[in-house]
């Protein structure tokens, strides 16, 4: 009888122990739990913000606005995740697999832009929230309930977006970057090496983060040693999955998507006033 009571105060102490590594440790990238991301944008503000969660409990909020960007990271209900992922499975708008639906000619609302796993295969879908089901807009507003509660997160650095280039904007990039008529390709084996790029570029849309300054140092490095066309926040990756542009995005602050436009000034000097 002794040794079965110390037996579980010995597991419950364990679990306790687990239970405080999870709220302490970052989120790991390299972590394979379901998870659903998305860019939720208003038609009638005009801002956006950016929504990961993980069946784990796991949850990234970035909310960006015109004067600053802030992030939110930490642990919610699980529950919440569960509802909110079966309803995203059930919805007809999302395993249709359209990647954009109708937008009603009047819906001022807000658009999802969302991306799922569904029975294995990484889908992408657009649509106003309203075109999802009745179910799954009640699941996303208590999820969305929840992740703003979160506390601000300072120390992530920024984070990694891809996005594939098909069609025109492919063919545009091409024109534009290739060399000798070819644009030439990364092999896959030297992105491998950049774990947060690799990740991007497998799950593309995804907000991959940039935990410190020494990783950022090492994409720029990654970009600079192989001539990548584009800048050090938007630059084009030629892969044998595809042509990838990638974007690094600020956590904190102003989203990074593109280098500011400088102010143009008078390069002639001021005449002195006369007197």
């Amino acid at each position: 009888m002794f040794r079965t009571r110390c037996a579980a105060a010995a597991a419950l102490l364990l679990a306790l122990a687990a239970g405080s590594l999870f709220a302490l440790r970052p989120l790991d990238r390299t972590r394979n739990a379901k998870a659903i991301w998305m860019t939720v944008s208003s038609i009638k503000t005009g801002q956006s913000y950016y929504l990961e969660v993980s069946m784990d409990g796991r949850a990234v909020l970035r909310e960006d606005s015109p004067k600053q960007a802030v992030t939110r990271r930490g642990a919610i209900p699980v529950q919440l995740i569960k509802d909110f992922i079966r309803e995203t499975e059930n919805s007809e708008t999302v395993s249709s697999k359209d990647i954009k639906q109708h937008k009603a000619a009047f819906y001022r609302g807000e658009i999802l832009k969302i991306s799922a796993y569904i029975s294995g295969e990484l889908t992408h879908t657009e649509a106003p929230l309203d075109g999802f089901g009745e179910a799954f807009s009640y699941a996303f507003g208590e999820l969305r309930k929840a992740v703003v509660k979160l506390p601000v997160d300072t120390a992530v650095r920024a984070f990694l977006r891809a996005e594939l280039l098909e069609g025109d904007d492919l063919d545009n990039f091409t024109n534009k970057a290739a060399k000798d008529g070819e644009v030439p390709t990364v092999e896959t084996y030297e992105i491998q090496k950049m774990k947060p790029l690799m990740a991007a570029i497998k799950d593309v849309n995804r907000f991959i983060p940039l935990e410190t300054d020494a990783e950022l140092k090492q994409l720029q490095d990654f970009i600079n040693a192989r001539k990548l066309y584009g800048l050090r926040t938007l630059f084009y990756l030629p892969s044998t999955r595809g042509v990838f542009k990638c974007m690094v995005v600020d956590a904190s602050r102003r989203s990074v998507l593109a280098p500011e436009k400088k102010e143009k000034t008078d390069s002639k000097p001021a005449r002195a006033k006369k007197r």
